[in-house]
């Protein structure tokens, strides 16, 4: 078997997995016995992988308890996927036409670029008391917005200013004007780093949501859940919601990384 063979890395993937669950288990265990501990850490209080399965099955779907209502993980997932979506539809339209504008004319470049610098170095989370004492609604929306839209930016003048002058030096010999050269020649070359973009804005605004929700305190979203696990001392259901994340991050990982090949090759 090839050492990058499918089969090998799916292999070695099964076994890194699990290795890490025996890992995660066995400490758990030492740590509940006196055996063994990390310092500065209660270890014993930490769920076992076991234990976190059955709070995850448990807590998948909205219950009732008399008038009481209880959301499950996956309205929590919808939520938060939601608001994802939202802030980064908007990220997008925001995001590509002005990173087209910055990398393809000087003059939005020098009108522009310093505000995008300057606004870009603070980290989404510092925008969440404006969200909260400001806007009036959307928040947590707000915050992906500004976690996607300059990964977005940034790749899309990466893109534009990678783009073959001898492209776009042919086009205009043959007579095209300026916005058929943008729509014809620069946005088709820069659309690999468009998408890459795209993929490294989703992972910035799927983990500002989560930390925009625990601090906003949406009344539902994997954020809040994570939080009001934590409140309540239920750890296990607290665990199984970071590892949603982890897994649904990934899911976005792997998914626009398809849709970046499939790109690449059509531009090819």
């Amino acid at each position: 078997m090839k050492s990058n063979s499918p089969g090998r890395v799916l292999f070695i993937n099964v076994v890194s997995l699990i290795s890490f669950l025996i890992l995660w288990h066995a400490l758990v265990i030492l740590a509940r016995n006196d055996i063994f501990n990390i310092p500065f850490m209660r270890l014993r209080d930490v769920p076992t992988p076991i234990e976190t399965w059955y709070a995850l099955t448990g807590a998948l779907f909205t219950q009732t308890h008399g008038p009481g209502l209880t959301y499950g993980i996956v309205d929590h997932t919808e939520a938060s996927l939601l608001r994802v979506i939202q802030g980064g539809i908007v990220a997008f339209v925001v995001g590509v036409p002005v990173g087209i504008g910055v990398g393809y004319s000087k003059l939005i470049g020098n009108i522009l670029n310093p505000i995008i610098e300057i606004i870009r170095n603070m980290p989404p989370m510092a925008w969440i008391p404006l969200a909260i004492f400001i806007l009036v609604t959307g928040g947590s929306i707000f915050i992906v917005f500004i976690g996607m839209v300059f990964p977005i930016i940034l790749n899309t003048i990466h893109g534009v200013k990678s783009t073959d002058p001898r492209l776009i030096d042919a086009a205009k010999t043959l007579g095209a004007s300026g916005s058929k050269i943008v729509t014809m020649v620069v946005i088709p070359s820069a659309l690999p780093s468009i998408i890459a973009g795209l993929r490294i804005g989703l992972g910035v605004g799927w983990m500002a949501i989560v930390a925009a929700e625990m601090v906003i305190r949406s009344p539902i979203g994997l954020g809040y859940f994570i939080w009001n696990m934590g409140d309540l001392g239920r750890y296990a259901e607290m665990v199984a919601g970071m590892i949603v994340i982890g897994v649904i991050g990934y899911i976005m990982n792997i998914s626009i990384l398809l849709l970046q090949k499939r790109f690449v090759k059509w531009v090819d």
